[in-house]
C-alpha cells in the first residue's frame, strides 16, 4: 500500500495529538505553523472519561500521569472573593493536566516530523483523491489529506469553509504562571468576565483570565473593580492577551481530504474544561476511522457523525450555568486559603 501523506497546520494540542495518531498508522505527516508558535495557555483540567480511553489507545497515559497537576476541589466565588458553590476534586483515575503538560508529551512522541513555518496559510485546491496546497513561497505539494488544526480564528476555516449562522462574541484571554501556592482552585464568573487559578505540581499556580474582547481598553483596567485578590493576581500576570472567535456551531468539519480538528471546528470558549479530551479523542477518532474504512469519505463521514455527540455535550456543559453540578457553599468552603 503507498504510503498516505497527511498535511497538519498547527502544532497546538489537536495538531499534535492528530500528527502522533497518523504516524502510528505510518502516514507521511508533514506540520505546518503559521505565525508564531501556539501559547498553551489556560489552566489545568481533568480528563474526561473520552480523553482517558484515547490516552490509553495512543499509549500515552503513563507519560501524562507523570505529568499530572493536583487534584483539588473549585471554589466558586462571587466578585468579591465570597465563596458561593464547591465542585468535588475530580476522581484519581482523571488525570488534571495542562495543555503544556500535554503537548510535551507528544511532542517527545513525535520526535522528528517533518516541520515547516509559513506567513500564510496555503491555498487549498481539493479534489475527490487529495489536496494540492500552493505555499506563500510558491511551493506546491499534494496530500491525501489535510487537518486544519490552527486554532479558533482558523484561516483554513475561513477560506474553504462557509461562515456559521450564529457567530459567537470575540472574547480575548490572558494566562499566566505566578509564585503563589493555592489550597485549591478557584472560579470567577461574571457576565463578560471570569477568572480561572489552579494550583501546580511546584508550587506555583496557573491564572488565566477572560473578558469579552474589547479594542481599546488595557485588560488590567477591565478586572481593576473586582475584589478578593484580583488585584494581586492581575499584577503577577505580564502576558499579551489572545482574542478568539468562538466559532462554536460551525456547520460542517469535512470538505472532501480537508478536515477541522479542534478549536478550528468546536471552539468551546474561554476556560473551557474539556479541550484536552475531546483534542485527544478526537485525533484517535480520526485515525482509527482512517484505519477502518478503505474509502476516505466514508472514513471521514464517520468520524464527523462519532464526534459530534462528544462536542455537543461540551458545549452544552460550557454554556450551563456554573452551578448546575456545584455542591452550594458550606462552613467549610470558607477554610480556603492562599500562601505565597
Amino acid at each position: 500500500m503507498p504510503t498516505r501523506r497527511a498535511l497538519v497546520v498547527g502544532e497546538g494540542t489537536s495538531g499534535l495529538a492528530t500528527t502522533y495518531r497518523l504516524l502510528r498508522s505510518d502516514w507521511d505527516v508533514t506540520v505546518l505553523t503559521t505565525g508564531a508558535p501556539p501559547r498553551f495557555d489556560g489552566v489545568p483540567a481533568a480528563l474526561t472519561d473520552f480523553g482517558l480511553d484515547a490516552a490509553r489507545c495512543l499509549g500515552l497515559l503513563p507519560a501524562l500521569a507523570e505529568r499530572r497537576q493536583p487534584r483539588c476541589a473549585r471554589v466558586q466565588v462571587d466578585r468579591t472573593g465570597v465563596p458561593l458553590a464547591v465542585h468535588p476534586k475530580p476522581s484519581p483515575r482523571h488525570p488534571v493536566l495542562g495543555r503544556d503538560d500535554v503537548a510535551a508529551v507528544l511532542n517527545d512522541s513525535i520526535g522528528n516530523v517533518a516541520r515547516r513555518r509559513d506567513t500564510h496559510v496555503p491555498v487549498l485546491v481539493a479534489d475527490d483523491c487529495g489536496v494540492t496546497a500552493t505555499f506563500a513561497n510558491g511551493d506546491e505539494d499534494w496530500f491525501d489529506l489535510v487537518v486544519a488544526a490552527d486554532g479558533a480564528c482558523s484561516g483554513i476555516r475561513n477560506a474553504v469553509f462557509p461562515p456559521p449562522q450564529d457567530e459567537l462574541p470575540r472574547w480575548s484571554t490572558v494566562s499566566g504562571r505566578i509564585e503563589l501556592a493555592s489550597s485549591c482552585a478557584v472560579s470567577m464568573d461574571l457576565t463578560t468576565r471570569s477568572l480561572r487559578l489552579h494550583p501546580l505540581r511546584d508550587n506555583h499556580s496557573a491564572v488565566s483570565f477572560a473578558w469579552r474582547h474589547t479594542q481599546d481598553t488595557p485588560w488590567q483596567r477591565l478586572f481593576a473593580d473586582l475584589g478578593w485578590v484580583v488585584p494581586e493576581l492581575v499584577s503577577h500576570v505580564d502576558g499579551k492577551p489572545t482574542w478568539r472567535i468562538a466559532q462554536a456551531r460551525t456547520d460542517r468539519w469535512v470538505h472532501r481530504r480537508i478536515v477541522l480538528i479542534g478549536d478550528a471546528a468546536w471552539y468551546l470558549g474561554p476556560h473551557a474544561e474539556r479541550c484536552v479530551s475531546l483534542a485527544l479523542g478526537g485525533a484517535e477518532l480520526l485515525g482509527d476511522a482512517l484505519d477502518i474504512f478503505p474509502d476516505a469519505d466514508q472514513a471521514l463521514s464517520w468520524w464527523e457523525r462519532t464526534l459530534r455527540p462528544y462536542v455537543r455535550r461540551a458545549q452544552a456543559r460550557n454554556s450551563a450555568p456554573e452551578d448546575r453540578e456545584a455542591r452550594w457553599d458550606s462552613p467549610s468552603t470558607r477554610s480556603v486559603s492562599w500562601t505565597r
